[in-house]
């Protein structure tokens, strides 16, 4: 028996926690975004993540390493964290041979045969952080070893997978689904990183198209990024010094292909001071009453929705619940206190 692991302190996508990690994008990472919309707003975003003078890609070898970091299993630090089957298995059971029974391998959220990107020679190379490829946005080949593309995976239940479109493929039965925002993302973020990728409703048979975008707009809505996808956008950024956007901003996806094309986005809580210790908020998830926990005497919390407008305003005094009339979805609850702010996030069920 293995014991020597360590857990982490935030849950599984099974179990998942939110505030507990919180984003290292640089200072002003987003700040270009602001006051653009449409088309130009893509442009803006595509700027930042595929910057040719930052952005580096790695081999479809190193994708092994970034995985064991990035999908490392809350619970135990020797195991990764399937995605589709949504369980742990050992790191060292990675797939090395024909027979794939037990394993683990890389799955493709964006399949290679749809995008049109395959392996050459120097993807066999397994070398490291510090050796990478420039790349820019019609790099589309580095998409086939982008970290943000790629998740641990289930041998036998990747090649079940095989080529479908999200909307085909659905999952193994009985499984929670708790993969299913994080795979939306993963897509939407391709899209935006490569010229040539696109999402398209229904299944198209087109190289370069990716379907279903009904099915991946509903998943990204009902299942929000929670500590773990951001962790795993936070190691990612470590290799590739790029992020996953629409898990540090989930609102972009409606302004991109939702239900808010052509308003301006404006992210207007870049600017508060991110304090992380001591106030927490519970239970999170959240039904209708909501608790501030590390505070003493009266503050004020303001809510706001995860593209960062005010909802909702509160006054209130040290362990007194606070009644919530909230959709479904992710909030942001900016907490003020003798001069002090804190921004965290929640969910209510």
């Amino acid at each position: 028996m293995d014991n020597d692991f360590t857990v982490a302190p935030f849950g599984t996508p099974l179990n998942p926690t939110f505030g507990v990690v919180q984003s290292t994008q640089p200072t002003n990472y987003y700040d270009s975004l602001d006051g653009l919309s449409g088309s130009n707003l893509e442009q803006a975003i595509q700027d930042i993540i595929s910057d040719p003078n930052s952005v580096r890609a790695q081999t479809y070898s190193d994708i092994i390493d970034i995985l064991e970091e990035a999908d490392q299993n809350p619970a135990n630090s020797n195991q990764v964290w399937l995605v589709y089957t949504e369980q742990g298995r050992a790191k060292l059971d990675f797939q090395t041979t024909s027979n794939n029974t037990g394993t683990w391998n890389r799955e493709h959220t964006f399949p290679r045969s749809l995008a049109g990107y395959q392996s050459i020679d120097l993807d066999d190379f397994r070398d490291g952080k510090d050796v990478f490829w420039t790349t820019n946005a019609d790099s589309l080949r580095h998409g086939n070893s982008d970290g943000h593309a790629l998740r641990a995976a289930d041998g036998p239940e990747n090649s079940s997978r095989g080529n479908q479109h999200y909307g085909q493929y659905n999952g193994p039965t009985g499984t929670a689904g708790s993969f299913k925002g994080d795979v939306a993302r993963s897509v939407f973020y391709l899209q935006l990183r490569y010229n040539g990728l696109s999402i398209e409703n229904g299944f198209p048979s087109t190289t370069g198209q990716m379907g279903d975008l009904a099915t991946l707009l509903d998943w990204h809505r009902n299942d929000p990024p929670d500590d773990f996808e951001m962790n795993r956008n936070n190691v990612v950024y470590t290799w590739q010094l790029n992020r996953n956007p629409v898990i540090d901003m989930p609102d972009l996806v409606e302004y991109i292909r939702g239900n808010k094309i052509g308003e301006v986005w404006n992210n207007t809580l870049s600017t508060e001071e991110f304090l992380t210790e001591a106030i927490r908020l519970y239970p999170n998830p959240v039904t209708n009453r909501l608790f501030v926990s590390g505070l003493k005497g009266s503050y004020t919390i303001d809510i706001f929705s995860s593209e960062g407008r005010q909802l909702q305003a509160y006054t209130s005094e040290y362990n007194t619940p606070i009644d919530l009339q909230l959709a479904s979805g992710m909030y942001f609850a900016k907490i003020s206190s003798q001069g002090r702010t804190q921004i965290k996030k929640f969910l209510v069920k």
